[in-house]
């Protein structure tokens, strides 16, 4: 999967935008996927502007897209519950 179908999927699964960031601004509250030169970081700005502790690196575009793919599926399922 990469940004584009990811894009896609999560207008699919009616996740709201404002639960994240794909290269794009950073605000507080809100999951963070961003291209950094050859590599792809994942995060999340909490309430207050900083940074969580899960922080993760991929490689690639498509690891980095099904991570994130995978939080917010859990986020959503959480807020629902």
């Amino acid at each position: 999967m990469n940004v584009k179908e990811l894009i896609i999927k999560l207008d699919e699964e009616k996740i709201p935008q404002r639960w994240y960031s794909i290269n794009g601004n950073l605000s507080s509250d809100i999951y963070v996927l961003r291209q950094v030169y050859d590599y792809w970081e994942f995060f999340y700005v909490d309430e207050r502007g900083n940074q969580n502790n899960d922080y993760r690196r991929f490689k690639n575009e498509e690891d980095a897209c099904n991570y994130l793919l995978e939080q917010l599926l859990h986020q959503k399922n959480m807020s629902n519950s």
